[in-house]
């Protein structure tokens, strides 16, 4: 069964959330499908104690500093003596230092991160390599993202080789997003299908309250306007059939689908948004006399028309017509 470790907790030292934020962000986190929760130190002092429902993990520098928090499901360090209740981590910024691996031989658990360089080779074979140089090992691969394919290798990995992974929300820390794992593994594996993904707005809203940062727009899974949809035949064929051009339902993940009027819209994106508004349908001459303004005024302004601007500028090119016929 595929296992996903979140380590968003262990990249917040630096912000100053409080312990509501953080206790929210974990019961979030579990509601998305996420199986144990890895944080730093720093997140736990400042939760005070931990959830009652999930499992959690902590990220420490070495045995020692485990004493004064007991209470985890296991521990995470890059250092120090390895035991039971303890994860390694190795860090392998090259293919070429899977050999590295051999020292790990007969462990229990081993977690791998980065490998950002995996896409560059034939990953296939590298990842069969990794797992004969540790067999019986639960790895959890933890690939980075410097290549912009840490979403592909970890999903790639959890179908093919191992069942362990460690991502962060919207890959924070250099790692697969947490939220495009889960999304893909549901599409293409079926995997736990009946979490509620409904809720990544608000998970999404309490991280850039937390971090300062704004997710991007068309940021995969959780960006506000992956859903707008500009050019009319796109436009067309979502209200004919979604499954086109939406590899998932916008509602399953709390969003709906939005038709945008800009540069780049047709005389069939201008019916349907007219549709859409409830507003008069005119006849061709009337509709290419909307778009013809739509695109002048987009190009001016280098920008798409928000729902009140176009209504603005219906009214007026309408107006602007009665006006000719009377004269």
């Amino acid at each position: 069964m595929i296992q996903i470790i979140d380590n968003t907790l262990t990249a917040m030292d630096q912000f100053l959330p409080t312990k509501e934020d953080l206790h929210s962000f974990c019961e979030l986190l579990i509601t998305i499908g996420v199986d144990m929760i890895e944080m730093s130190v720093t997140a736990y002092k400042r939760m005070e104690f931990l959830p009652e429902e999930g499992k959690f993990l902590l990220n420490i520098s070495d045995r020692e500093d485990k004493n004064p928090y007991p209470g985890f499901y296991r521990y995470i360090s890059r250092y120090g003596e390895v035991k039971d209740d303890f994860i390694p981590e190795i860090q392998l910024n090259d293919v070429r230092e899977i050999v590295k691996l051999r020292e790990f031989h007969g462990q229990k658990d081993i977690r791998i991160v980065g490998l950002d360089d995996l896409i560059c080779y034939s990953y296939d074979k590298v990842m069969k390599e990794i797992t004969r140089s540790l067999p019986g090992c639960n790895i959890i691969f933890c690939p980075e993202n410097s290549y912009q394919c840490a979403g592909a290798l970890a999903i790639h990995w959890a179908m093919n080789y191992g069942k362990s992974l460690t991502t962060s929300f919207a890959g924070c820390k250099n790692n697969a997003a947490t939220e495009e794992v889960i999304m893909a593994l549901r599409l293409a594996a079926r995997h736990k299908p009946n979490r509620n993904l409904t809720v990544l707005p608000r998970l999404t809203a309490l991280y850039e309250k937390i971090t300062g940062q704004r997710v991007g727009n068309k940021k995969p899974v959780i960006g506000d306007k992956i859903f707008h949809v500009e050019a009319g035949i796109h436009a067309d064929g979502i209200i004919k059939n979604p499954n086109t051009y939406e590899a998932f339902c916008p509602l399953c993940v709390g969003k709906s689908s939005k038709i945008i009027i800009g540069k780049h819209s047709g005389t069939k994106a201008i019916k349907l948004k007219l549709a859409e508004m409830k507003l008069p349908i005119p006849n061709e001459s009337g509709i290419h006399s909307i778009l013809g303004e739509v695109k002048l005024r987009c190009m001016t302004e280098r920008k798409s028309l928000s729902d009140q601007e176009f209504y603005n500028l219906v009214l007026e090119v309408t107006s602007n017509e009665r006006g000719q016929t009377y004269r």
